[in-house]
């Protein structure tokens, strides 16, 4: 992901960067949203090819429009859910910083459908590759919309895959003979850990509470290994406290190949950092964040959001861990003094 941002720890005469707490910008290299005109009342249950190319050219042109103006009213009319949240947070930031941003266009390339089965509440999602002129990402990124009656589409996921993921190393997404896939119930019998005990359990991991059992449950994945690197890392400069929980923002499931599942959720992260007294001085504090604009030498406190991706495998398969995939995050708050 492009975006601004980095937790910072040092000293009066000086600084060293030893975090890095994504904040939202509007260089991100997956800007997201959606919102096609409303399906008339006959549209049929699973969207075709050409519904899902209009979902996403919406989604890019509305997209575009809000980040140039950092307007939240045109960000709301495509996003919705988390990815609302971590990016009105960005524009708030944005809008702090006073800072001139000269606004690119964006957009993606070789994009792949998996819409879902209709019903209540319909949803489309993507697998593409974000572009900015001749810029192409390697890695892909999932964008999952869905729609609440006539209200339009929204983009609710958007995380990106980690640095080095191939895209042939992502599980494949399983189709019915309509060419619909399925969505996964969050407390599914059929897996290794259903996406609810998912929610619970790598929460506790990305904390670095999970205990020895983690190291059996999940495969290695870079997120976490950051977020232990940094908690290290920052342990120099402040005693760092926090508190990661699963959130109120819905969670998605939809079925792969082999039997699994690709679980979308949000977390939350709560984390305090009491900055260690000592001549000459410690601080904290966040680069390029109007959320957080000074230098902290008593505390600092923030709180992100934390959108991640992860397959589950059925619970007979070999090896049986869960992979995070990809993550999106932001930060959405914060105080300090």
């Amino acid at each position: 992901m492009r975006r601004y941002g980095g937790l910072i720890g040092g000293l009066m005469t000086g600084f060293l960067v030893v975090g890095c707490s994504a904040l939202p910008g509007l260089n991100r290299n997956a800007a997201q949203a959606p919102s096609t005109p409303p399906p008339s009342a006959t549209a049929p249950s699973v969207l075709s090819g050409q519904e899902a190319t209009a979902i996403m050219k919406d989604y890019i042109e509305r997209n575009n429009l809000a980040n140039k103006a950092r307007s939240d009213k045109l960000l709301a009319a495509y996003e919705g859910g988390s990815s609302l949240a971590i990016d009105k947070a960005g524009y708030a930031s944005s809008r702090k910083l006073r800072k001139t941003i000269k606004h690119e266009p964006f957009g993606y390339t070789s994009p792949t459908f998996y819409p879902g089965t209709g019903g209540e509440r319909p949803w489309l999602l993507t697998l593409a590759h974000w572009q900015r002129k001749k810029d192409i990402s390697k890695e892909a990124t999932y964008l999952l919309f869905t729609r609440e009656g006539d209200d339009g589409w929204r983009q609710v996921y958007s995380p990106d895959t980690f640095d080095g993921t191939s895209p042939k190393e992502l599980p494949a997404i399983a189709k019915d003979a309509s060419g619909a896939a399925t969505e996964v119930g969050q407390d599914d019998t059929g897996l290794i850990m259903s996406p609810a005990d998912f929610a619970r359990n790598y929460a506790a991991h990305l904390a670095g509470k999970g205990g020895k059992a983690a190291g059996t449950r999940f495969a290695t994945d870079l997120l976490a290994k950051n977020a232990a690197s940094k908690r290290l890392e920052m342990n120099k400069f402040a005693r760092v406290s926090e508190v990661t929980r699963a959130t109120r923002y819905p969670s998605y499931a939809v079925r792969t190949a082999d039997g699994g599942a690709l679980a979308f959720t949000t977390f939350q992260r709560d984390r305090r950092y009491d900055v260690r007294q000592r001549t000459p001085r410690f601080y904290v504090f966040q680069q390029n964040s109007g959320l957080l604009p000074g230098k902290y030498y008593t505390n600092m406190k923030t709180t992100e959001l934390v959108q991640v991706v992860a397959h589950i495998p059925a619970k007979d398969a070999k090896p049986g861990q869960v992979k995070v995939l990809g993550s999106y995050s932001g930060l959405i708050a914060g105080s300090g003094r």
